[in-house]
């Protein structure tokens, strides 16, 4: 009996090592799919590699996609279908005529709720999943190839474009705290892409 608690600590304590060591991907840029169009984009993540040589850079890889739900049907920016690390959903606007409020369903039953913090300010976002709230910004008032969120209890989410003023690819810097998910992120990343590319 001794023997078989102590194999059996010893699975539990390999199981939490693994776990811990095995860390989520980092979503790091996203791009459109065509270099004329807006309408299709591919997300792009890095794993968390604890021991790379110094210098080298953790490889990217295609970790999902966000597309126009009516790609090829008609031109309705409204509504988009995502896929992220296997996990798939919806974005669409609350009110069909209304640009100032979305929402982001996963098919497993996650909400989050996008709203501009001033009416008819497209600059400024808040993004909530009932438990986690945060305020997406531009960081210039007449600039839109930088956006950040900087709060005091969940850390930073920083997007920028590659290019200065081309918004076909943007860079993607996640320092925020594991409570909040990935799509409360996607939803952000969403809010940049959508408020700062031509419809097309």
């Amino acid at each position: 009996m001794p023997f078989l608690r102590v194999f059996c600590w010893f699975f539990l304590l390999v199981g939490c090592c693994a776990s811990l060591g095995a860390q989520a991907p980092t979503m790091s840029t996203i791009s459109t799919r065509w270099q004329d169009s807006f309408a299709a984009w591919e997300i792009y993540a890095t794993q968390r590699v604890p021991d790379l040589e110094e210098g080298e850079e953790p490889s990217e890889e295609l970790y999902g996609d966000l597309k126009l739900r009516w790609l090829n049907i008609r031109d309705d920016w409204s509504e988009w279908d995502f896929e992220l690390g296997g996990n798939r959903g919806t974005i669409r606007q609350k009110w069909k005529d209304d640009l100032q409020q979305w929402e982001l369903r996963t098919y497993s039953g996650v909400i989050v709720t996008m709203r501009t913090a001033w009416n008819g300010d497209f600059r400024q976002w808040r993004v909530s999943d009932n438990t986690i709230s945060l305020m997406l910004k531009s960081k210039w008032t007449n600039q839109l190839d930088q956006w950040l969120v900087d709060d005091s209890n969940y850390g930073q989410f920083y997007l920028y474009t590659l290019r200065s003023q081309d918004p076909r690819d943007w860079a993607i810097e996640d320092k925020l705290a594991y409570e909040v998910s990935e799509e409360m992120k996607l939803a952000m990343i969403f809010l940049v892409v959508f408020n700062t590319t031509p419809r097309q």
